[in-house]
């Protein structure tokens, strides 16, 4: 995922096109009266643009009155955030430690993160970052007015899932012992030869699996009237689902694959951890990486071969015989103002925006503008959220699903798992 390295400064800032609306209507009418036809219908255009862009030299433009450090973590902060960015590497800090507790991964790459404060955080950006091997740059917006450190942290969402990702993700192929074998390209200009050592299924499994340990222990801190922000952060929301469709073909998966059906592998590889953790405890994946400690390097056979003798199972068999709920309805988290516009009483929980026929859901009577807030007895702000809690119990009948209906209140319906 080392696309996604970065968020940026506000360096580059173009809007285009908002008047080519008002000309295309006028063009529309004007022809329609000089050929004496009656206008049925015209398109209406607008073409909007704002994009920030964040390179090489646009960084060296930016002010940063100094930085604040925690072990291996840099925090540079302008005007007035030094107390921020101290509290934000000694979060870090303690984070990496977590991770490295519950994991095993001993996270070798340095982080540098970068304090950017705006009006607005921008929602569309160009990251392009050089650093250095052992390096990942990782910047972070902050709002004028909303500059608490706990603020920072709880909005940002690359923090601290892609963080940890991508820490753990280098440092498991870039150190001089122990370290996983990539992916390899290589060959002429035009004629490109790639070597699959198949082990991107562990390499970006692992990662996201130590991303969403840092992304549990960090949502714990977040007071639960705050977190609203946790449906937007990068992190791969239906590992469960995504593990069952993909199935075994998870470990062919090639770093040269289809941009496609990245997503839905990024999910079930992190399905795959989640569910050794649950089967096996997460005891078993600190033994797996202790095992690829003591290797100088492994590839994706022996990845097979560790994961074998520590599970005492075939962990490709595991991934095959995977099976997960399709319950059938099509959900959005809420908010505010999606609960306003749909006239639905919740500011929290999936909404139902469409229910199969023929579906378990269907079957259990969920309905449209339903908005589910809890399934069992675990609280739903998002599809994450939703997708643990199915697989929780997903060895039981039916598991209760707790919902708020337009008119009615709140209702308690029996989803049937089988």
């Amino acid at each position: 995922m080392r696309e996604l390295s970065g968020i940026p400064v506000a360096v580059v800032a173009a809007l285009v096109g908002l008047s080519a609306g008002c000309h295309s209507i006028n063009k529309g009418l004007s022809e329609a009266v000089l050929t004496r036809a009656t206008p049925r219908e015209w398109t209406i255009r607008y073409a909007g643009r704002l994009q920030y862009t964040l390179t090489n030299d646009a960084l060296l433009n930016v002010e940063f009155e100094g930085s604040r450090n925690a072990g291996d973590t840099v925090v540079r902060y302008q005007r007035g955030l030094a107390d921020q960015a101290q509290c934000l590497a000694d979060k870090t800090a303690a984070l990496l430690e977590a991770v490295h507790e519950r994991t095993g991964v001993t996270v070798t790459t340095h982080s540098t993160i970068y304090l950017l404060r705006f009006d607005r955080p921008p929602e569309d950006f160009s990251i392009s970052l050089t650093s250095e091997p052992n390096e990942f740059l990782l910047p972070l917006f902050v709002q004028a007015g909303r500059e608490s450190c706990e603020a920072i942290a709880a909005e940002s969402r690359s923090y601290p899932y892609l963080l940890v990702h991508e820490l753990v993700e280098t440092s498991l192929i870039g150190k001089s012992g122990g370290s996983v074998l990539p992916d390899l390209a290589r060959g002429l200009p035009g004629l490109p030869m790639h070597v699959n050592n198949y082990t991107r299924w562990f390499r970006d499994g692992f990662a996201n699996y130590a991303g969403y340990v840092a992304y549990e222990i960090a949502a714990g801190e977040v007071p639960s009237e705050k977190k609203l922000y946790q449906k937007e952060a990068l992190i791969h929301t239906e590992p469960f689902s995504c593990l069952a469709q993909v199935g075994d073909k998870l470990f062919s998966w090639p770093q040269s694959g289809n941009a496609k059906l990245d997503q839905a592998y990024y999910n079930a590889a992190l399905g795959l951890f989640l569910l050794i953790a649950d089967a096996f405890g997460e005891q078993a994946i600190r033994d797996i990486i202790h095992e690829i400690a003591q290797r100088r390097a492994v590839n994706g056979r022996d990845l097979i071969e560790i994961t074998k003798r520590v599970l005492d199972a075939d962990v490709r068999q595991l991934a095959k015989d995977f099976q997960f709920p399709q319950v059938g309805a099509e959900v959005e988290p809420m908010t505010p103002a999606l609960a306003l516009n749909k006239g639905v009483e919740p500011h929290a929980g999936l909404l139902v925006q469409a229910v199969q026929a023929g579906s378990i859901a269907k079957r259990a009577g969920l309905e449209e503008k339903d908005v589910i807030v809890a399934i069992g007895d675990m609280p739903v702000a998002n599809h994450l959220d939703f997708e643990l809690g199915l697989f929780k119990v997903r060895t039981e009948k039916t598991v209760p699903l707790t919902v708020q209906r337009v008119g009615v209140g709140t209702l308690t319906l029996d989803l049937p798992l089988r």
